[in-house]
């Protein structure tokens, strides 16, 4: 049995709280990357996201491509306590693995941590992104907890040197908008990562973090399901692009 790393990373600091005060303005960044990426599914995921946060007073940046240029990414982030990425991973990463997005252009690791400013320490959230909670398309067998480990750091240091009070990545449909509904609820953050994974899901990890580069207070937790099944993998090379079955 092959043990596929699908939802993975919560980086936190335990002061991390939701804004639920009514009537109070907050500002949040929903982003749809490019690189055929938007379909029916991901628009949905992110709009039921976006109404999720205007029934909580969020003033919504929505960034859907083929609308969703950097510069004005940045403008919106200042002040925005939530930053929402569901698009592709890249191996733009500051150590040169994953990390980084695709928008209206590719934006390095090394890009995001120098130019984005957070004023309000964020929550960033990564949904469905390759690298951003572990698990790639292009992975053809079980990537292990430490190569998990190693690709949600990189997709979630850059936001955290840039500001961010924390990172969260979900592989699964509805995962990021459970883990939102109960961080509106004020229920603890340990509370909100387990209610946002699957119930045959097995934590792997949970316990501080030790990368240099991060507050020695945040915290990582690593969960995993199993998969068992037949994947089409995908692969573009110089415009070229071939798909094969492969077993996880």
């Amino acid at each position: 049995m092959n043990e596929k790393l699908l939802v993975v990373l919560v980086c936190w600091l335990g002061a991390l709280q939701a804004q639920v005060k009514t009537g109070v303005i907050k500002e949040a960044v929903c982003i749809i990357g490019s690189g055929n990426i938007i379909n029916e599914e991901s628009e949905s995921q992110v709009e039921n996201i976006a109404l999720l946060l205007e029934e909580q007073h969020y003033k919504v940046h929505r960034f859907y491509d083929p609308n969703n240029e950097w510069e004005a990414i940045k403008k919106a982030s200042l002040n925005a306590s939530l930053f929402i990425y569901r698009g592709h991973g890249t191996h733009g990463g500051i150590d040169g693995e994953f990390g980084g997005i695709v928008i209206d252009q590719f934006v390095s690791g090394e890009t995001i941590a120098s130019e984005l400013k957070f004023n309000l320490k964020p929550l960033v959230i990564f949904i469905s992104a390759c690298g951003g909670a572990g698990s790639s398309a292009g992975d053809e067998s079980d990537i292990g907890v430490d190569e998990a480990k190693k690709r949600v750091l990189g997709s979630g240091l850059p936001f955290i040197l840039a500001g961010a009070a924390g990172y969260y990545a979900n592989n699964y449909s509805n995962g990021a908008y459970n883990f939102l509904e109960n961080w509106f609820s004020n229920k603890p953050l340990n509370d909100c990562y387990i209610s946002s994974i699957y119930p045959w899901c097995s934590i792997r990890e949970n316990g501080l973090q030790s990368d240099p580069r991060i507050n020695a207070s945040y915290h990582i937790a690593i969960s995993s399901s199993p998969d068992n099944t037949y994947r089409t993998k995908t692969t573009t090379i110089n415009g070229k692009t071939t798909t094969k079955k492969v077993f996880l």
